[in-house]
């Protein structure tokens, strides 16, 4: 017999046949990846025609759509540097809200005997004593009001002040008016902002002076756009506003400046030989001479602010107050200076988003200064984060505290000084 121990037996190679009969499982693994590739790049090339054909909608309702703003190009100098002067601080987070929740929108303030007097954003003029008590001494339109779309029937109270003991308030939509202190009868309309000039109606009254001779003089800060659209006039910055005058005694009025562009507050110098007005939406204060070889001329007292001006009130020192009603429209990514050279732009942005919640949603950044009478910065208050005061409408100067208005803010601030 055959000795076979320690002998391996190998194994008979496989014939053709045997390898056709039989497919190798790799094979088959490929072959069904190879299949999910296929489906993977058919699904997303579906898709990416569904986004491209939707994109394409997009883009030719949004082309065909009327932008609700008509801007106009322009381009601001290099912004000023903030330092000195304008160096950032904290001082407005040391503000005390007052009144918080019980008040919304006290644009602009008037100071007797102890007591503040503002109007409100759903149409009311107040009285604040104590800093904490609030009496209504009028109400031009009839509730409910509160929201934008009541504006119209509601009034807007903008600027407030007293003149020979007398309060005077300029409604946005029904015009100027003087105001019983004690509330117990109704404003007296002095002049009605259905008044046309050059054909154009008053649609937005803000505020206003008293000259030596007893006229009033106002702002009128467009003839397109209503207060309620204020962000969409910003955004356009067309030259539709006008400074009127009006006579109480004659019921006479006509127009002392035109094309000006968001004319916003006014305040006459200590010696009432010209007018300040803020031109908001160039970022810049004009002086308006009153009397002298240049009554009636105008040039800028200062440009290149680093926000949007407001209103102008007195200072302590003999200068003014500027309350900013935007101060990071210059600051970040997105500025005013890099769009405002392309209307086409603000067209485009103006149909995506409604401007006033873009203006909205925007960082804010409170923002003080006081000018001497040179037009010069001597000082600057500020709030980084926005938190205390998101913006400032107006100043007033008591001697011994500021009290900080807003025209959209749940309260009014007070900074002890």
């Amino acid at each position: 017999m055959a000795n076979t121990e320690g002998i391996r037996h190998r194994k008979p190679e496989a014939t053709e046949d045997d390898r056709q009969s039989v497919p190798p499982k790799q094979g088959k693994r490929n072959l069904k990846e190879q299949g999910m590739v296929t489906k993977c790049c058919s699904l997303c090339f579906s898709l990416f025609k569904i986004s491209l054909l939707i994109v394409l909608a997009l883009t030719i309702l949004i082309t065909l759509k009327t932008s609700p703003v008509e801007p106009e190009a322009f381009e601001l100098p290099p912004p000023r540097p903030w330092t000195g002067a304008l160096a950032p601080n904290n001082k407005l987070q040391k503000a005390q809200k007052l009144l918080e929740g019980r008040i919304i929108g006290p644009e602009s303030l008037a100071y007797k005997n102890g007591r503040i007097y503002t109007g409100t954003y759903d149409g009311k003029v107040v009285e604040i004593s104590n800093e904490k008590d609030i009496k209504v001494i009028a109400q031009l339109g009839t509730p409910p009001c509160g929201t934008r779309e009541d504006e119209m029937k509601c009034g807007r109270p903008l600027g407030i002040r007293f003149i020979d003991d007398k309060l005077y308030m300029m409604d946005a939509y029904y015009g100027l008016f003087e105001v019983d202190v004690k509330g117990e009868s109704l404003p007296i309309e002095l002049i009605s902002t259905q008044r046309s000039y050059k054909g154009h109606q008053m649609r937005f009254g803000n505020d206003f002076e008293r000259l030596e001779n007893g006229d009033f003089i106002f702002t009128d800060s467009s003839y397109r756009k209503y207060r309620k659209d204020y962000a969409m006039l910003t955004l356009e910055s067309k030259d539709c506003g006008r400074l009127i005058w009006f006579n109480p005694v004659s019921k006479m009025s006509d127009l002392s400046m035109d094309k000006l562009h968001f004319p916003n507050g006014v305040q006459l110098s200590p010696k009432k030989d010209f007018l300040l007005i803020a031109e908001t939406s160039r970022y810049q204060i004009l002086k308006y001479y009153l009397t002298g070889p240049k009554t009636g001329s105008t040039e800028v007292f200062i440009d290149n602010l680093p926000g949007m001006p407001d209103n102008i009130r007195p200072s302590r020192d003999g200068g003014y107050w500027v309350g900013m009603a935007f101060a990071n429209g210059r600051r970040g990514l997105l500025t005013m200076d890099l769009i405002a050279p392309y209307p086409w732009l603000k067209r485009f942005v103006a149909k995506i988003i409604d401007p006033v919640r873009i203006m909205q949603f925007l960082p804010q950044y409170g923002l003080i200064i006081e000018l001497n009478q040179k037009g010069e910065i001597i000082q600057s208050l500020h709030d980084p984060t926005g938190e205390i005061a998101p913006s400032v409408s107006e100043v007033l100067d008591t001697g011994d505290a500021l009290y900080l208005g807003s025209y959209h803010a749940p309260y009014l601030l007070k900074l002890d000084m």
